[in-house]
């Protein structure tokens, strides 16, 4: 699949892979997103796969090379063996990068180890420990870029797909409460939609039974066994002070959307719905 997305930068991504200038990010952080995506992992090549098993090899004697290190053949099969095992995620481009940081002693790799005159496995795990959690920021990094690339160049909205995805999503929340189920108002579309509108009286008397359904909420959710992490944390006194609030509230503005729901004619909203009643 195919997909442009900034015709202005000649960014394509085809099939996940970056094609062209990515704005923000290096040729460098570009190739090593890439590669994930095509490259085999180490786990994925096994001792009868010869010339993918001497380019690890060479790769690992060019790690001592550069840093004045001899390896003897039996310590470069040990630390084939070795790598291919404890980072099997990683590919062969990869240590070619880890190698050449560390020749430039670079500080994209963060980490304490110290090779002392031997490429032991305790320093090269340390080092490719430490290029994994950089290679992770970098692609994370350039997968943001992409996303965002995406969203700014995603076409809008018309106005009649707009209204046939909210009657579908106004139909299924109806659906949902007349088969006695919860309606997750996620993003709080429904609330806000109703709220734009003055669909609802929001009195007093809803504004009590609403919080208390929040609150209500909210212990259950703490009381939940599988919760036992969160218990903790809510008695941290700042957590109470503003998240517990903030909860509360959210799951009160949840019941007046369930509420709404429950109590809407779908047949007449839907014929009364017109797109200006989405613009909030």
């Amino acid at each position: 699949m195919t997909k442009l997305v900034s015709q202005q930068n000649s960014l394509i991504v085809k099939d996940n892979i970056v094609v062209g200038a990515l704005p923000k990010a290096t040729q460098n952080d570009i190739l090593i997103y890439n590669k994930k995506q095509t490259e085999r992992k180490l786990k994925d090549i096994s001792n009868s796969d010869k010339a993918e098993m001497k380019e690890i090899t060479q790769t690992i004697a060019q790690w001592g090379y550069a840093l004045g290190i001899t390896v003897i053949a039996q310590d470069l099969i040990a630390l084939n063996s070795f790598i291919r095992e404890n980072f099997p995620n990683i590919n062969i481009f990869d240590l070619k990068v880890c190698v050449r940081l560390v020749s430039v002693d670079s500080d994209l790799l963060v980490t304490d180890a110290e090779h002392y005159g031997k490429l032991t496995m305790i320093y090269v795990s340390k080092v490719l420990k430490a290029y994994e959690s950089y290679k992770n920021s970098v692609c994370f990094g350039v997968r943001e870029k992409i996303t965002k690339l995406e969203e700014e160049n995603k076409p809008p909205m018309s106005k009649e797909e707009r209204l046939k995805n909210f009657t579908e999503l106004l139909k299924d929340a109806k659906m949902t409460v007349n088969n006695g189920e919860f309606f997750e108002d996620y993003g709080e579309v429904v609330y806000n939609f109703i709220r734009h509108n003055k669909l609802i009286k929001i009195d007093k008397v809803l504004i009590d039974k609403a919080m208390q359904s929040g609150e209500e909420e909210f212990r259950s959710y703490v009381s939940d066994s599988k919760r036992g992490n969160l218990k903790k944390i809510i008695n941290d006194v700042s957590f109470t002070a503003t998240k517990k609030e903030e909860m509360v509230r959210r799951y009160a503005r949840r019941y007046v959307a369930q509420f709404w729901v429950g109590n809407m004619d779908l047949e007449d909203m839907l014929k009364k719905l017109t797109y200006e009643m989405l613009l909030y």
